[in-house]
């Protein structure tokens, strides 16, 4: 059975549909070589400061190359805004600091992007240092070509963080990470200070370092019966409430691993919520949400960081897990079925670094054991082995 489809969700405190598009919690780097590390110490040692004049004329080269691309495709363009520049930059800065690809929900929630109906984002790595290579993969890849090309967008904000090419904990070679972070906004609503340039502004201030989020018991939010409140009130609501997961059919639920809560809503979704990745929702409707509970829930993968998303190549999902340093990925495709790849584990590094789904395909196994190996098969043919003795890996075909 595939997984479920989402309505889209709607936030009532704004006018209009809340959009979030598809790509906006995908992973994007370069295919010449993903990153695969798990989180290091933070690394702020490794951001290189680089003339206010550098930085200008890199964001300018940037959104003109976006608004190009955009107007091959009969789009209007789209402008700069440095208030939520400083979005980008928050986002784009922590990449470097924590030595990690990943989202957080910041673009969504920071006060500074407030308004908005539709919403994006995207990061992209260049070894070379050169903002050609970020625009080059993400036209490359459809998930984030279509944050690129979508027609509700209209303000974006782009965050470029330099650094010196040895990270601190993992030794990857980047030298330029790029963020963009892409708004659609009503009529009268969004930033005052867009404009067509970049202009010769100093950097945009990033967001001050995110303080953790906070445990779900604050005060309720609404009331179903049972309360929905705290860290899983606000996700519930901005993802679009009881109209996509129905209404609570009982309290939090604590004492979990790590400290976490969850709560279980009527349309078989359940928020799972924990200190180190914020709370998010498990569809028990579809493919995903099954192999999640067959592998011991939080107990196995972990808690989700991120919503079941959608739109993958031929159809597919997926839904990310984390649970310490381990990270987990649950794919499904129409042919596949769900299955799930250790992306913190050698398998899944060398399966990222070919291009994921978009190269060896969706996995048709999960890792399994022969002889002294560890293999998983992928839908394109390729069969990913790891050596227990030599510890070393590769691929055939």
């Amino acid at each position: 059975m595939s997984p479920a489809k989402h309505r889209a969700p709607a936030r009532t405190r704004t006018p209009g549909p809340l959009t979030l598009t598809a790509a906006a919690l995908a992973l994007a780097v370069p295919a010449t070589g993903m990153l695969t590390a798990a989180p290091a110490a933070a690394a702020s040692s490794d951001i290189v400061t680089v003339p206010s004049s550098t930085r200008s004329a890199d964001a300018q080269q940037l959104l003109e190359l976006i608004n190009a691309h955009r107007k091959a495709k009969g789009l209007a363009p789209v402008k700069y805004s440095a208030t939520v520049s400083g979005i980008a930059q928050g986002e784009s800065d922590r990449l470097v600091r924590q030595e990690v690809i990943n989202h957080t929900n910041t673009f969504m929630t920071d006060p500074r992007a407030a308004g908005w109906n539709h919403v994006g984002e995207i990061h992209a790595i260049s070894y070379q240092g050169r903002v050609a290579d970020l625009m080059t993969w993400w036209k490359n890849s459809k998930a984030h070509n279509k944050v690129l090309t979508d027609p509700d967008m209209t303000v974006i904000g782009i965050g470029l963080t330099y650094a010196d090419g040895s990270l601190a904990g993992t030794k990857q070679g980047w030298r330029l990470v790029g963020t963009v972070t892409s708004y659609g906004y009503p009529d009268g609503k969004g930033p005052t200070d867009v404009r067509t340039t970049v202009g010769t502004a100093p950097a945009p201030a990033p967001a001050p370092a995110p303080k953790p989020t906070p445990p779900p018991t604050t005060a309720p939010i609404t009331s179903a019966g049972y309360e929905v409140r705290g860290g899983i009130g606000r996700q519930y609501h901005a993802l679009g409430g009881a109209p996509v997961f129905g209404a609570p059919t009982g309290h939090e639920r604590g004492g979990l691993l790590y400290g976490g809560v969850l709560q279980g809503f009527a349309n078989k979704h359940t928020f799972y919520w924990s200190s180190g990745t914020g709370a998010w929702p498990v569809n028990f409707n579809g493919a995903i949400g099954r192999k999640f509970a067959a592998h011991r829930w939080e107990n196995g993968f972990g808690y989700p960081t991120t919503r079941e998303i959608t739109g993958l190549t031929g159809g597919g999902a997926y839904q990310v897990f984390r649970k310490g340093s381990a990270v987990h990925k649950v794919l499904w495709s129409p042919r596949t079925g769900a299955k799930v790849v250790k992306e913190s584990g050698a398998i899944g590094q060398r399966w990222k670094a070919a291009g994921a789904e978009r190269g060896y395909g969706y996995p048709v196994t999960d890792e399994y054991r022969y002889g002294s190996e560890v293999r998983q098969r992928f839908s394109n043919g390729y069969t990913v082995h790891w050596s227990s003795i030599t510890k070393r890996n590769w691929v055939t075909r």
